[in-house]
């Protein structure tokens, strides 16, 4: 029992880092690695440079990394196009 309490510990601890990790720096643009986002970079260029021939990385924007794409309801509604029966 003494040794599940203490791997539950374990495990729990190892974890914080990890969460604060998920996402770092508040630059314009972020290499996405497994663990998380670091927004540490000024340009693409920049980024693309520190990624180098990692497969497993990917430099993003910064409001791509916070969720901020985009892709949501536009503000203004698009025109009505006339069905054929209204013509």
């Amino acid at each position: 029992m003494k040794a599940l309490i203490v791997a539950a510990a374990t495990m729990a601890y190892s974890a914080v880092p990890q969460i604060a990790a998920a996402q770092t720096g508040s630059a314009q643009f972020c290499l996405q690695i497994p663990s998380g986002a670091r927004c540490v970079y000024g340009t693409m260029a920049d980024c693309e440079r520190a990624r180098g021939n990692s497969s497993g990385a990917q430099c993003i924007s910064r409001a791509d990394a916070h969720g901020a794409t985009g892709l949501g309801e536009p503000t203004v509604p698009s025109p009505k196009v006339p069905t054929p029966s209204e013509r």
